[in-house]
This record gives structure tokens, sequence and C-alpha cells, in this order.
């Protein structure tokens, strides 16, 4: 089979997901240092190892940092989600997108992004009983209601079609070749 030129419009997307790629990378460690430091300023505190001026003064930034191991969590998860792109684009550039593999690639793309739905509402569970169990408020956040954002879950439910649907794809296909 005769590769065929990648059109511009998928070099170009190879280009935009390369350099997500490099940034989250470059988020990732900054929030992983920042999460790391914070840990170890937040047990200082706690066993009195700080200058009391230095404690008051940490005390504001409490809520922010809480929320950092699920900034983490996002971050790797969208690692997921783009290292699997990157590898079925460069199917796409290499002419033959038609294979097994990229249904594996859309079948973990549509488990992470469930699986990052599924902290955010952990997430937000986890901020609801902040405030109305120990009154303590989050980020300066009101959860009034439960947001359940049924779009995440549609295309969770596409991608697993997707997959599947390319999957008897690459099957049928490899039948093809098998026939005279």
């Amino acid at each position: 089979m005769e590769a065929t030129k990648a059109s511009p419009m998928i070099g170009g997307l190879k280009w935009l997901l390369d350099i997500i790629w490099y940034l989250l990378w470059a988020v990732l460690i900054v929030s992983a240092v920042t999460v790391l430091l914070a840990t170890v300023l937040f047990g200082a505190q706690l066993f009195g190892w700080l200058p009391s001026g230095v404690a008051a003064s940490l005390t504001g930034a409490v809520d922010r940092v809480i929320m950092l191991p699920l900034v983490v969590g996002e971050i790797v998860t969208l690692l997921v989600i783009v290292h699997r792109l990157r590898l079925i684009v460069r199917t796409l550039i290499s002419g033959d997108p038609f294979v097994p593999e990229n249904a594996g690639h859309l079948r973990v793309i549509a488990i992470a992004v469930g699986v990052y739905q599924i902290v955010r509402y952990a997430a937000q569970g986890l901020v609801a009983i902040s405030l109305a169990v120990f009154n303590f408020r989050i980020g300066g956040v009101e959860l009034t209601h439960f947001d359940l954002n049924l779009g995440p879950w549609f295309a969770v439910a596409a991608l697993l079609v997707l997959s599947e649907v390319l999957r008897e794809g690459a099957r049928m296909r490899q039948e093809q070749k098998l026939t005279i």
C-alpha cells in the first residue's frame, strides 16, 4: 500500500500536540514540586518547626494548596490523552491509520475522560463536605448544587463507539488482505 502525503492540517495538529505535550510536562513538574514543598511546609507547621510569623502567613494559602493534588491528577490525565492522540496522529502521518492499536488508543482516551470526570465529582464532594461539616471553604468555592455535565459522558460514549468501529474496520481490512 502506498503511503499518502499527510494533509497540512495533520501536520499542524502534530505540531500543536507536541507543544501541548511539552507544556504539560513543564506544568506537571512545577505542580509536583509545589505539592512537595507545600507538604513539607505544612508538615513543618504541624510539628511547630516554623516561626510563628511564617506559620501565620501560610494559613491564607491552605485553601489554594489543598487543590494542588487534584491539579496534578488533571495534568496526568491530560498527558495520557495527548500521548494517545500523538500516537494516533503518527499513524495518520505514516498513511495507515486503520490499525488495531488506534482502537485501543481511543478506548484509553475514553477511559481517561471518564476517570477525570469521576475525580472531578469526588473533588466536588470533598468541597461539599468541607463546607457542610467543617465550615471550611476551599478556594472560596460556594457549592450550591451538584454539577453533572453530560457532555463529557457523551464524548466517552462516542469515543468507545468509534474505537469499536475502528477495531472492526481493522479486523475486516486484515481479513480482506488474506483473501485472494
